[in-house]
C-alpha cells in the first residue's frame, strides 16, 4: 500500500482504541479523574514544568490584546502564564479533577481573565460554548481524542490565527518501561502506545495543512515519599494482583526508581514535536 492510500485519521483512531482497550476502556480524560492523578501531575509541573513553559513561550508570539484558547488546559500549565500575557484565555478541560485544580490555581493567584469550560473537546460547540475567533489556539499534550481529524477541524474553526499542537515524537521512556513491565507481568497483555507525531503530521498534510515543526526534549520526575509508595502506585497502574507479580514489579522498579534526597523519583524522558501553522495560510 502506498502512503497515498493510507487514511491517517483511521490510523490514529485504531491506535487510540487499542491503547484505551489496553487500559480497560479508560481514555486519557478519564485517567486524570483516578485518585490523586490530577494533583500529582500539578506537583510535577510545579517542580519540572518550567522548562517546557519557557520553551513554548520563547517560540509563541502573544500580543497583549490576544484571545487564547487552551484545549486540554490541565491544572493551568499554560493558561496561568498565558493569562499574564494575553487579554483573555478560554481553558477547556475534560477532566473534572483537573478542572478543580485549575480553578483552585486561578483563584489562589487572583487570575480573572481565564474562563474555564469543563467539557471534552469533542463535546464543545464552537459557537455555543466558546467566543470565537481566537488569535491563538493551543493543545499541549492533550490530544487523546479518538477522532483527531474532527478535533483539528474544530480547532481551525475556532481560530483566526495560529494553531499549536504539542505531542510526543517516538517512544517515551514510559512507553519503553510499560512495554517491558507488561511483558514481565503477563504474557497475555501487549502494550499499545498512543499514536505519535508522525501520524499527526501525515494527517494534517492529508488535510491540506502544511505545518511548521520544531523538536524539543523534556525531562520530568515523578516523586514518591518512599519506594513502597512507588511500588504501590505502579502496582495499581499495572493492575498487579498476585505476590509474584508484585515481586517482579519491585525488582524492575528497583533499577529505575532512584533515591533523590528525601524522596524517590521515577525519571520521565521524552522527545516531542511542536506542530503549528497559521490558519490564514492553508488550503482548508
Amino acid at each position: 500500500m502506498s502512503t497515498d492510500q493510507i487514511d491517517w485519521s483511521e490510523v490514529w483512531i485504531d491506535q487510540v482504541k487499542k491503547h484505551n482497550e489496553m487500559n480497560g476502556g479508560m481514555d486519557c480524560a478519564a485517567y486524570w479523574n483516578v485518585g490523586e492523578e490530577a494533583r500529582n501531575y500539578w506537583r510535577m509541573i510545579e517542580q519540572d514544568g518550567g522548562e517546557f513553559v519557557k520553551v513554548l513561550l520563547d517560540k509563541i508570539r502573544i500580543g497583549s490584546n490576544f484571545r487564547v484558547l487552551d484545549i486540554g488546559a490541565g491544572p493551568g500549565t499554560l493558561a496561568i502564564p498565558f493569562s499574564k500575557m494575553a487579554a483573555h484565555v478560554t481553558a477547556v478541560e475534560p477532566s473534572a479533577s483537573m478542572a478543580t485544580v485549575l480553578r483552585e490555581n486561578l483563584e489562589e493567584r487572583g487570575i480573572e481573565n481565564v474562563d474555564c469550560i469543563q467539557k471534552r473537546w469533542e463535546e464543545v460547540d464552537v459557537e455555543g460554548d466558546l467566543k470565537p475567533p481566537y488569535d491563538l489556539v493551543v493543545a499541549s499534550f492533550s490530544l487523546g481524542m479518538t477522532d483527531i481529524k474532527g478535533a483539528v477541524q474544530k480547532m481551525m474553526a475556532a481560530s483566526s490565527g495560529r494553531v499549536y499542537l504539542a505531542w510526543f515524537a517516538g517512544d517515551t521512556s514510559w512507553d519503553v518501561q510499560s512495554r517491558e513491565i507488561s511483558a514481565l507481568l503477563s504474557s497475555e497483555v501487549e502494550y499499545h502506545p498512543m499514536p505519535k507525531s508522525d501520524v499527526l503530521f501525515n494527517l494534517l498534510y492529508q488535510m491540506g495543512v502544511y505545518p511548521n515543526v520544531w523538536v524539543f526534549p523534556l525531562r520530568m520526575h515523578h516523586r514518591f515519599p518512599s519506594f513502597d509508595d512507588a511500588l504501590n502506585y505502579f502496582g495499581g497502574q499495572y493492575r498487579v494482583s498476585t505476590d509474584d507479580q508484585r515481586a517482579k514489579l519491585s525488582g524492575y522498579l528497583s533499577r529505575i526508581v532512584e533515591k533523590d534526597g528525601e524522596s524517590w523519583a521515577m525519571t520521565y524522558d521524552f522527545l516531542n514535536m511542536m506542530i503549528w501553522w497559521d490558519n490564514n495560510h492553508q488550503e482548508t
